[in-house]
């Protein structure tokens, strides 16, 4: 696919949609992102890689029925949570969403479906369900498949243990609290 091509797509993923008239007409969307495109997951996505999606928008039977399948493939580049080096982590996933208007209908929407809350008109940017759905299949902890190499002498290490507080820094947790009873003029 040449570039103009790819720039056109993407422009095309940013124009509202109209989500009541095309899970009507059960719409199908696929094709793929590149990196450059995806503003909140530009970052994470492996040098030179692209998102690949597909979204079939269809009517369910349900109290709301504008609904869509979701899919979303793509090479993340990810920081190790055991050695913090980069690790390329391919993430695949599939979620159905229900479309709503409101907070108050997002509550109501089955458990096995997501909500998506769309604007007043009841159109959606293709693209932000895309990086949505990006963004939830990004692994809490990420890890290379072979064991990690030791970490270099030159590279600080932190574990997240917190460093202890001199004694003379240290307060006592309750201390506030009693110089608020103190000043409340209750005797107990």
């Amino acid at each position: 696919m040449s570039t103009d091509n790819r720039q056109n797509d993407t422009r095309q993923l940013t124009v509202p949609l109209s989500v009541r008239a095309v899970c009507r007409a059960g719409v199908v969307e696929s094709g793929e992102v590149p990196q450059a495109a995806l503003s909140r997951c530009r970052d994470m996505v492996a040098e030179g890689g692209a998102l690949a999606y597909q979204v079939r928008f269809f009517e369910g039977q349900d109290v709301h029925p504008l609904a869509a399948e979701v899919r979303v493939e793509a090479s993340l580049a990810l920081e190790c949570a055991r050695c913090r080096e980069m690790v390329v982590t391919p993430v695949s996933s599939t979620s159905e969403v229900r479309f709503v208007f409101s907070d108050d209908q997002a509550e109501h929407v089955e458990t096995e479906a997501e909500p998506v809350i769309l604007d007043r008109e009841g159109r959606l940017q293709l693209l932000d369900l895309l990086e949505d759905e990006l963004l939830m299949a990004v692994p809490l902890m990420p890890v290379h498949d072979q064991p990690c190499a030791e970490i270099s002498a030159d590279r600080p290490y932190t574990s997240g243990v917190l460093e202890e507080a001199d004694e003379e820094e240290r307060e006592s947790p309750f201390a506030a609290l009693a110089v608020l009873k103190k000043g409340s003029g209750r005797k107990d």
